[in-house]
């Protein structure tokens, strides 16, 4: 029952956070003025955003493995490995002011992303498999969440990190814009 609840709540989160996302993406490139206010935003808020959505992960990872009792395969312990940290040194940052972490935080979030793609793909079906935790079987070939026919908890990790490479995006071209 609780596993049940968890998984409706967090799935039907990451579906609208997606579809939230696909719209600001499509406002993004196409209103100049929607533009010019998400990179002054994301500009002086770049940590607090890259705190709040890698502490969310982190947070919902926790829930799963020690709530609902889902134990982590291998690739999720790696994908962990990429986002943990970046709760912690985006909140130290946050208070010693100094947004040249991101410099640091944006490869984590790309290797994390991949890691996150490569685990999706092989739990939707696609592709063979490169590890043998992924082959049928494999730790990593279970699908605990299977939510709307492709959220699973693989790709609730990917989203996160899709966001923090966005966050990252903007907040550069917004740097390199002002100077």
């Amino acid at each position: 029952m609780l596993q049940s609840n968890i998984t409706a709540v967090v799935a039907f989160l990451t579906l609208l956070s997606n579809i939230v996302f696909v719209v600001f993406i499509i406002a993004l490139y196409f209103k100049k003025d929607f533009r010019n206010y998400i990179y002054t935003f994301v500009n002086k808020y770049v940590l607090q955003l890259i705190f709040a959505s890698s502490m969310t992960a982190l947070v919902g990872s926790l829930l799963y493995s020690n709530v609902a009792g889902f134990p982590p395969c291998e690739l999720c312990w790696i994908q962990r490995i990429f986002m943990y940290p970046q709760a912690l040194l985006s909140f130290m940052a946050m208070i010693w002011k100094d947004k040249r972490m991101v410099t640091y935080l944006f490869p984590m979030s790309i290797l994390g992303g991949v890691i996150a793609l490569y685990h999706s793909f092989t739990n939707w079906g696609y592709g063979g498999s490169l590890l043998g935790c992924t082959s049928v079987g494999g730790e990593c070939s279970r699908v605990y969440v299977l939510e709307y026919g492709y959220i699973t908890i693989p790709f609730m990790a990917l989203t996160t990190f899709a966001y923090l490479i966005l966050i990252s995006v903007i907040y550069y071209k917004s740097t390199k814009e002002r100077i």
